[in-house]
C-alpha cells in the first residue's frame, strides 16, 4: 500500500499548507488555556498538600462511588498527563496536519475553523483538568460532567460549521 499517497489523498497539501494568520481572539484563547493549565499545577499542589498521608480517588463508579483509590502523588501524575495532552492540542493549532477532523477540509475557512476548534478545545480541557483533581480529593463525579458536555457540545457544533463551511 502506498501511504504516502493515502495520507496526501486524505490531506490536500495546497490548504494545510496555508500560513493563517494568528489574531488577538487566538492569542486571549491560547492565554486563557496558559492561565487553566498553570491553575491546574497550582490546584495539584494546594489538593497534594491537603491530601498528604490520605488517599484519593482513582476511579468511581455510575452511582459515584469510590472503587479504586490511591496515593496522593496520582494527582501530580494526572496533572503532568493532562499537561502533555494541552500542550499536544495546543500544538496542533500551529500544524494542522497533525489533526483530525470529521470532515474532509478542503477550503481556507475550514481550516480557520478547525485550527480554533483546537483552541477552544484547549480551554476546555485546561477546566475539565482542574475538575477532575477537585473530583479526585473530594470525591465529587458530578464536578466533571459539565467540562466533558461542553467539549461534548463543541466538537458537534464545529463538526456542523467545518462541514457547512465546505460547501
Amino acid at each position: 500500500m502506498n501511504w504516502k499517497k493515502l495520507f496526501n489523498e486524505r490531506r490536500s497539501s495546497e490548504v494545510y499548507n496555508v500560513r493563517l494568520p494568528v489574531t488577538w481572539t487566538d492569542r486571549i484563547m491560547e492565554f486563557v488555556a496558559l492561565l487553566l493549565l498553570i491553575a491546574m499545577w497550582v490546584v495539584a499542589a494546594v489538593l497534594w498538600r491537603e491530601a498528604a498521608g490520605d488517599e484519593v480517588a482513582l476511579h468511581m463508579n455510575l452511582a459515584g462511588e469510590v472503587d479504586k483509590v490511591g496515593d496522593p502523588v496520582s494527582l501530580l501524575i494526572m496533572t503532568g498527563t493532562w499537561t502533555f495532552v494541552m500542550l499536544l492540542v495546543g500544538f496542533s493549532a500551529y500544524r494542522p496536519r497533525l489533526m483530525n477532523p470529521p470532515t474532509r477540509i478542503t477550503t481556507v475557512k475550514q481550516l480557520k475553523l478547525a485550527v480554533t476548534q483546537m483552541r477552544v478545545m484547549n480551554i476546555i480541557l485546561g477546566i475539565m483538568g482542574i475538575c477532575l483533581l477537585l473530583s479526585m480529593v473530594y470525591e465529587t463525579p458530578v464536578w466533571v460532567l459539565i467540562p466533558a458536555g461542553l467539549l461534548f457540545i463543541e466538537v458537534i457544533v464545529f463538526s456542523i460549521l467545518i462541514r457547512r463551511a465546505g460547501k
